[in-house]
C-alpha cells in the first residue's frame, strides 16, 4: 500500500505541508493506492493539542482504511510527523521483533503537558508509546516500547524529550554510524522495520526543503547507503516520507533516490 496521508495540522503550517504533499503526490502518480481524506480548515482547539479534532478525524479514517484493506506494507507519504500513529502501531501489532528507524531532527517525543508548542508532530513517539491523549491512545493498534526505536539525524531535542530518551536508554546517533545501527538492531534481534524519513534529517546544505531544517545533519548520500544497509539487512515493512516542502519536481531531485528507496521496500 502506498497510503497519501496529507495532514498539516499536527505542524500547524498548513501551506508548505500542502504544497511538499503536492509534489510528491504528483512524483508517485497512480501508484499511490489510497488517500486519507484531510479537513480543509482548521477546527477549533478543544485539547491542549492544536487543531485537535482535525487530527483525530484523520486518524480515524487512516485507521479505517488500514483496518479495510490490511496491507502486508505500507509507504505513507505526509504529511507533518503527526500521520505515523496508524502505520506503526498496525504494523508493530502485525509483526513481532519490530524495529523503529526515527530520521529526524527532531525528538517528537513530548507529549500534551510537557510540549511549549502543542503541535502533535513533536508528539507522535511518546504517543505510540502509550503517553499522550487518551483518546488517541484507543486508536493505536498496539503500542511500541522505547527500546525499539533507534534515532538517526536527531540533533534539536527540548529538554523533557531529553530526559525521556536518557531515562529510556533510547539509541541515538545524529551521524547514524552504519556499524552501531547494525550492532543494536542484531542485538535486540530485530527482524522486520519501519523506516520513518523526516527530511529534515539532512543537512540542509544538501536539502533544503524542509518544514524545519535545522543546522548540520545527514548528508544525502549517507542517507541513501544507510537506507540502503537497512534493505538489505532486514525485512522493511513500512516506511514513511514527511515534511517535504518542496514545490515543483526540480526540488526533489536531491532527494529521488531516497524517494525510490523508500518505496521499494514495500514492492519486494
Amino acid at each position: 500500500m502506498i497510503l497519501l496521508f496529507p495532514q498539516w495540522q499536527g505542524a500547524n503550517r498548513k501551506d508548505p505541508i500542502i504544497q511538499g504533499t503536492e509534489t510528491l503526490k504528483e512524483y508517485y502518480g497512480t501508484k499511490i493506492t489510497h488517500r486519507v481524506i484531510t479537513e480543509t480548515h482548521t477546527m477549533i482547539t478543544s485539547n491542549p493539542i492544536k487543531n485537535y479534532s482535525a487530527i483525530y478525524n484523520q486518524t480515524l479514517r487512516c485507521r479505517e482504511i488500514l483496518k479495510k484493506e490490511q496491507p502486508k506494507k505500507i509507504y505513507t507519504i505526509g504529511g507533518d510527523c503527526g500521520i505515523e500513529l496508524m502505520p506503526v502501531s498496525y504494523l508493530n501489532e502485525r509483526y513481532e521483533n519490530l524495529g523503529i528507524i526515527w530520521f529526524d531532527a527532531h525528538g517528537d517525543a513530548n507529549t500534551p503537558a510537557s510540549s511549549v508548542s502543542k503541535n502533535f508532530h513533536g508528539m507522535p513517539l511518546r504517543q505510540l508509546c502509550g503517553e499522550g491523549d487518551e483518546a488517541l491512545n484507543k486508536l493505536c493498534f498496539s503500542r511500541i516500547n522505547p527500546n525499539q526505536i533507534l534515532y538517526l539525524g536527531l540533533r534539536d531535542v527540548d529538554d523533557p524529550e531529553e530526559a525521556w530518551i536518557d531515562k529510556e536508554n533510547i539509541f541515538k546517533s545524529p551521524e547514524a554510524e552504519i556499524s552501531s545501527i547494525l550492532e543494536i538492531l542484531k542485538a535486540r534481534k530485530v527482524q522486520h522495520l519501519y523506516i520513518h524519513f523526516d527530511v529534515d534529517a539532512l543537512n540542509p546544505a544538501d536539502y533544503g526543503h524542509a518544514l524545519l531544517p535545522i543546522k548540520n545533519g545527514l548528508s544525502t548520500h549517507h542517507a541513501i547507503k544507510t537506507i540502503e544497509m537497512l534493505l538489505k539487512e532486514f525485512n522493511v515493512v513500512g516506511t514513511s516520507l514527511t515534511e517535504v516542502t518542496a514545490s515543483n519536481q526540480k526540488q526533489l531531485i536531491p532527494i529521488k533516490p531516497i524517494l525510490d528507496s523508500l518505496e521499494s521496500a514495500i514492492n519486494d
